[in-house]
């Protein structure tokens, strides 16, 4: 099952049009993007009694941006307002497909091909983008 509040992705993924891979892609952009464009609490930052550390929640956010900005450079602005339309705007395919004036199986391929470079880019994400992690210094 797939555990997200957009419908579009849960059709998708039960028609079989879309793998596991796209789906936690998908999960993850949408995640990173209402936690680091947005603002939006992480929902891992309040496990704690309900009282997030401060100082993950900043880190949480940040890495969020960080990582929708590599998202954008490689694959462009307009990838980005397709995925915040569906993904964020909980857009169906007929309202996606109305307001950028495409057929229906136009924007459904162009989802389908979407999800999957958002998998690979995702898969190939440099680890300094997952870890707060210092580099390390030369000794010499």
């Amino acid at each position: 099952a797939v555990s997200s509040s957009c419908g579009l992705l849960n059709k998708l993924h039960t028609s079989g049009v879309i793998g596991d891979a796209e789906v936690a892609a998908a999960q993850m952009w949408a995640r990173d993007y209402e936690t680091g464009i947005m603002g939006a609490k992480d929902p891992e930052a309040s496990s704690k009694g309900g009282k997030p550390d401060p100082e993950y929640v900043l880190l949480a956010r940040m890495h969020g941006t960080e990582r929708c900005r590599y998202i954008r450079e490689h694959l462009g602005k307009r990838s980005e307002e397709f995925l915040y339309s569906f993904l964020i705007d909980h857009m169906s395919i007929s309202q996606v497909a109305g307001q950028r004036k495409r057929d229906r199986r136009q924007i459904s391929g162009a989802i389908e091909l979407l999800l999957g470079q958002l998998a690979d880019v995702y898969a190939e994400m440099p680890g300094k983008l997952w870890f707060n992690i210092e580099p390390k210094k030369d000794d010499n």
